[in-house]
């Protein structure tokens, strides 16, 4: 096995903990410079106060402006060359052409790249389980996948994922981190792929009062396929405080709906939280609740909360039993379901003893499966897999050999 990179590009639209994929590259980008590689990040929005030790930053607000050539988009970042070149949230071909022919490239695939709408399913609980194509057409509007009233977005959106496909297709490792998001990018033909465990992004707080204390805690976009609408009628058949901490468009929505149940004085909408703040929140909960009705590619807050030694009550959908385990370290729930949600959280609320023992069973998996060493060690295997596959289809492209990279040619679907 050839030596680890001593360098790695990462490129990202954003440096700010500004969602699940912000948080994550940041975090990422951390540990890889505590484990001694020199990490540039090139990024085209930038948050001043978010400054990572060992990590430097390049800014070029051209980088996701596919009208340039990609060497104004990247400006500078090259000028270093790394070992590896990481993409995040840049499912771009052309990029991943021209930054191929100064070295290895692997891109991450956090969601569903492949598909039109990006969230993957037909109704709760219903995944979608096709490859990217014409097919989509018909689904997208008759089987309601697009999720949507206004379908005018709906072309340029398919043409984005045709051009998403032939990135990952292109680069020389795609790398996901959970097995659903693995299967999807396997339904649609990439074959250079690898699963990377992900790790609590936060510090753990250790929380008090939980044997008196009833409170619900949700943490995330709210937004229709987070299932905030589900938690929130869920509210009405529970005895507890519910903290509902994030933002998105159906804030307003949401708090209407609490009104309109007669639950708004025990449901609280906080807000968008530092990552201290959310510390505090999971660490203060009963239990902290994952209702998505789509098919969450891994929920990145689970492994925070059981990292805090809290358990999880979530859908069974996506990537969530990857790292929750039913009645061990929480309860899943059928996606979509107020009743049985509500069901499960008075399960939990009425055994304290039940929460410490799965609380204390998921603290074991995170530091098992799910820690930075993981990650780390995986990652530095995919980007040497990556950089082995780089050098042989250099050594194929001089011999005139084609190369898998090359028969990627661009979809017309």
């Amino acid at each position: 096995m050839s030596e680890n990179p001593s360098s790695v590009l990462l490129l990202t639209p954003r440096w700010t903990r500004d969602g699940g994929v912000g948080t994550h590259v940041m975090a990422s980008a951390g540990v890889l410079a505590q484990h001694g590689l020199n990490v540039h990040v090139l990024a085209a929005q930038i948050e001043p106060s978010e400054l990572v030790p060992g990590v430097t930053l390049h800014h070029s607000p051209e980088l996701l402006n596919t009208r340039a050539s990609p060497d104004l988009r990247l400006g500078d970042a090259l000028s270093s060359p790394a070992a590896v070149t990481h993409l995040h949230d840049l499912d771009d071909p052309a990029i991943v052409a021209f930054v191929r022919t100064h070295a290895p490239v692997v891109i991450s695939a956090h969601g569903y790249t492949a598909c039109t709408s990006g969230v993957y399913y037909f109704r709760p609980g219903k995944e979608c389980t096709r490859s990217h194509g014409l097919g989509c057409a018909p689904n997208l509007v008759a089987r309601g996948c697009a999720h949507t009233h206004d379908p005018r977005w709906l072309p340029s959106a398919y043409r984005r994922t045709t051009e998403g496909v032939e990135a990952l297709m292109r680069a020389d490792l795609a790398v996901s981190y959970s097995s659903a998001v693995d299967r999807h990018l396997s339904a649609n033909g990439v074959t250079r792929r690898r699963v990377i465990p992900l790790f609590a992004t936060m510090a753990p707080r250790t929380g008090s009062g939980h044997a008196t204390r009833r409170r619900v805690v949700f943490a995330g976009r709210i937004v229709a396929a987070k299932g905030v609408g589900i938690l929130v009628r869920a509210a009405r058949a529970v005895d507890a405080e519910f903290v509902i901490c994030g933002d998105g468009w159906q804030l307003d929505e949401m708090q209407r709906l609490a009104r309109r149940l007669g639950v708004s004085e025990r449901v609280r909408f906080k807000g968008w939280l530092s990552a201290e703040e959310l510390a505090h929140e999971l660490a203060e909960a009963s239990m902290v609740v994952v209702p998505s009705v789509w098919p969450e590619p891994f929920g990145l807050v689970g492994i925070e909360a059981l990292a805090a030694g809290r358990p999880v009550v979530a859908s069974a959908t996506g990537g969530i039993g990857d790292w929750l385990e039913d009645g061990v370290s929480g309860l899943c729930i059928t996606p979509g379901d107020a009743p049985a949600l509500a069901r499960a959280l008075n399960e939990l609320l009425a055994d304290p003893a039940k929460q410490r023992a799965m609380g204390a069973a998921g603290r074991t998996t995170v530091a098992a499966r799910f820690s930075a060493k993981h990650h780390v060690a995986a990652l530095l295997e995919a980007y040497r897999t990556a950089r082995a596959t780089w050098e042989s289809d250099r050594c194929e492209d001089s011999t005139g050999v084609e190369t898998p990279a090359a028969r990627a040619e661009p979809s017309r679907a």
